[in-house]
């Protein structure tokens, strides 16, 4: 292979990771997603006996702020586009949830990955 042929497979390689860069809206959905998982897996640490009998409510709880969690990621995240990856981070706090911190996620290959939770 050639300089100039593995120059062009390079750069065919840069403009596929730049158009598979996901957008703000596809991070919404996603982080709505996490942030129910997250929020979810704290209803499951309550403790004893008393913590079975809370964990229904507190999932219904979850469910029924998931629409309200779009507008509230929307309002805090904040995106660096390094045109072949984002960096996503969001300053979360859901009381009702009993959640809150800092969300940071990398955005690559249509995918999200995240790295820090609270």
């Amino acid at each position: 292979m050639t300089r100039w042929q593995i120059g062009l497979l390079g750069i065919f390689a840069l403009c596929g990771l730049a158009l598979n860069n996901p957008d703000q809206a596809a991070y919404e959905n996603y982080a709505v997603e996490q942030v129910g998982h997250l929020a979810r897996d704290q209803c499951n640490q309550a403790p004893g006996e008393f913590g079975i009998v809370l964990q229904g409510p507190c999932r219904a709880a979850i469910e029924a702020f998931k629409p309200q969690i779009r507008p509230l990621l929307a309002a805090t995240t904040t995106r660096r586009n390094w045109i072949l990856f984002s960096i996503y981070r969001s300053d979360i706090s859901i009381p009702v949830l009993n959640f809150n911190g800092q969300v940071e996620s990398i955005g690559i290959f249509n995918n999200f990955f995240t790295y820090k939770t609270p």
